[in-house]
């Protein structure tokens, strides 16, 4: 009994520190947003005093920025690049869960290929295809790219969560008439919510946080997404520590708010399966 009690003891503790150290950036990051840059220097993490919102206003007022229609523009570039992946990764995990032939084995070995290459290898070929095709320095060319490199990570994903929901689903809906593609729409993609989770809030935090591939294929003149916006707003050399915090600040709040929304149906996500082989 004593022995459990220590073992509990020491749990919580290792909790407690773990959670302190987590927090401390993420209380250094919210703090300091409003406080003006002199508080910031001399206490960076003392409490603001007086409390000001003049950081946040200069972020949104500055007409070198454009900071809503940067947020406005990563938006549109995460959504449709995440609704891309989970679409088309759910599709082929459902094929690959529901299939164990050769050719099949092959594709997942393919795939799995395909998450050990870093982006950095493949981005000049990457250039390389999409300007005879019209689509470098276009938004459209960077959605591409971003669809076709995270949809291994997805059809991984989706084909283990689809090998423990029950054939007998599949065949239920046979017998009644319906083909693959109704049995996908109607039952199975119903049933991926879960896994759908853990697949959008991680590939949005990629292409949300993402740096080099917009700087590369979007280049200066098509327009900037969050991460390039905020390099080119502060510069190397700034010093202005309450605009560099206030960016931050926004620049996660979208990635936030996403992850609260769907927290429950992800971590039911990543703990699917985890009992089984």
């Amino acid at each position: 009994m004593v022995t459990s009690t220590r073992t509990g003891v020491r749990r919580y503790a290792v909790a407690i520190l773990v959670t302190a150290a987590y927090s401390l950036p993420l209380y250094l990051a919210i703090v300091n947003v409003f406080k003006k840059n002199s508080q910031i220097t001399s206490d960076p993490m003392g409490l603001p005093g007086p409390f000001t919102l003049g950081n946040l206003i200069s972020v949104f007022d500055s007409p070198d920025d454009d900071l809503v229609g940067t947020l406005v523009r990563t938006l549109v570039i995460t959504a449709v690049s995440m609704a891309g992946v989970v679409l088309l990764g759910s599709m082929l995990g459902y094929y690959l869960g529901r299939h164990q032939g050769p050719i099949q084995r092959l594709m997942t070995m393919t795939l799995l290929l395909g998450l050990a290459v870093p982006f950095q290898v493949i981005l000049i070929p990457v250039t390389q295809v999409l300007k005879p095709l019209h689509l470098l320095n276009t938004y459209a060319g960077l959605v591409i790219f971003n669809v076709g490199y995270y949809i291994p990570f997805a059809v991984l994903v989706f084909s283990r969560f689809v090998r423990e929901i029950p054939r007998e689903l599949d065949e239920a809906a046979a017998l009644d008439g319906a083909g693959p593609v109704r049995v996908f729409t109607r039952i199975i993609f119903p049933l991926m919510h879960p896994a759908m989770a853990s697949v959008a809030i991680f590939v949005s935090v990629w292409v949300w946080n993402d740096f080099v591939n917009p700087l590369i294929l979007l280049g200066p003149e098509t327009g900037t997404t969050i991460m390039t916006g905020i390099y080119r707003s502060l510069g190397q050399f700034n010093s202005d520590f309450g605009t560099t915090f206030a960016f931050m600040f926004v620049a996660s709040l979208p990635l936030l708010i996403l992850f609260l929304a769907l927290q429950k149906r992800f971590v039911s996500g990543l703990a699917s399966g985890a009992t089984k082989g």
